[in-house]
């Protein structure tokens, strides 16, 4: 008996190197699984890394390119490059919330500062440039900077996961990593679009309210005033109503002071104003079509808050109602060049404003229609 046993097992080597092998494997991954792991997450992040690290090369190329020829002709082209490297790092240190009473007058305090230290920076490194080119510059590097976090950001998590032997950090961001590629890509498309000065996604709310300027009043010439930082407002009649539309400046990329200017129109003609209307891009979720239109009521604007609060501040006090109006995008969609589809809905929302007015506004008020968004590429 135990010399036929010992003829079986002799008889298929196959089997016992296939079980030595799994064994092998078995004792391999148990001691040495999680490195392993660790190792192939690092790998993935390095190659990410790399094209980050090309893509943030790129939005400087751009940034600098675009600056060449509007600086100032004792600059040395190095010092160009100094100085824009200088100013990708630029941070905005956000005020204490031990005292969240009185935190929206310091955020709009440092929010005007940022603003008005941006500006100066961009006077020194292209001062021939115009308003229009310089809002533009503007934008063009801070996208380009957002581009330059994202890569700096990666590349620290990346270092200090190697360097603590941190498994779970760096899965972390292997896990999160498309999506990280993902807004970094849109960032990059960003920098080409503010290079060329077309009108983004994130334009729709201006453009629908200039678009409907010229559709109910059949002119150009409507008089636009500047009512806040970069902010406009121009006055005309609908069926016998008074309408107030707000938007940023433009055609040169900013965001302006909307939430202020509905403050100053809303504290002059107080209950004479029976409804805001607020029109707006919105983040869309993955499966609805880009250009659909979500219909709703409360300040629709976005931001850390500051001009949200200004609007609702000053419309509760008197029983304003407003109305929003949101355009779904995705992040891409709104700081890229504006798609067909997000022009084909400003016909179906100057109807739905229509509608709206005709069917919640009496006749001989007055309305305030608000554009928010970026005016890059959007004139009077």
């Amino acid at each position: 008996m135990i010399y036929q046993f010992g003829q079986t097992q002799g008889t298929d080597p196959i089997s016992l190197l296939l079980s030595i092998f799994f064994y092998v494997i078995f004792i391999i991954f148990m001691f040495y699984g999680t490195k392993i792991q660790a190792w192939r997450a690092s790998k993935e992040i390095a190659v990410a890394l790399g094209e980050l690290k090309t893509w943030n090369n790129e939005g400087k190329s751009l940034v600098f390119k675009k600056m060449q020829k509007y600086k100032d002709k004792n600059l040395s082209t190095k010092d160009l490059k100094v100085k824009i490297e200088d100013i990708m790092t630029f941070v905005t240190i956000s005020p204490t919330n031990l005292d969240p009473a009185g935190i929206i007058p310091k955020l709009d305090h440092l929010i005007n500062v940022r603003d008005d230290r941006f500006k100066e920076e961009i006077k020194v490194l292209a001062p021939s440039a115009d308003s229009v080119t310089a809002s533009n510059l503007e934008n063009l590097l801070e996208a380009s900077m957002a581009l330059d976090f994202i890569y700096r950001l990666i590349r620290h998590y990346l270092i200090l996961g190697k360097k603590s032997k941190s498994m779970l950090l760096l899965m972390q961001i292997q896990m999160q990593l498309s999506l990280i590629m993902t807004m970094a890509k849109s960032y990059l498309h960003a920098t080409r679009a503010f290079k060329e000065g077309s009108p983004i996604g994130d334009a729709l709310g201006p453009l629908v309210v200039a678009s409907f300027i010229r559709d109910i009043s059949n002119r150009d010439n409507v008089e636009a005033i500047e009512i806040a930082k970069d902010t406009i407002y121009q006055q005309v009649e609908f069926e016998d109503r008074t309408i107030f539309l707000v938007r940023a400046k433009g055609p040169g990329g900013t965001v302006g002071k909307p939430g202020e200017a509905i403050k100053i129109l809303v504290e002059k003609h107080k209950n004479e104003i029976s409804r805001i209307i607020m029109i707006d891009a919105g983040l869309k979720l993955e499966g609805d079509r880009t250009g659909s239109l979500a219909i709703g009521v409360g300040a629709a604007i976005g931001g850390i808050g500051v001009e949200k609060f200004k609007i609702e501040e000053s419309t509760s006090g008197v029983k304003i109602p407003i109305d929003a109006v949101i355009c779904r995008e995705s992040l891409e969609d709104a700081i890229t060049t504006m798609k067909r589809p997000i022009t084909r809905a400003i016909p179906n929302i100057i109807e739905k404003i229509k509608q709206a007015i005709r069917t919640r506004t009496e006749k001989g008020t007055k309305i305030i229609i608000a554009g928010i968004g970026n005016t890059i590429g959007i004139g009077i």
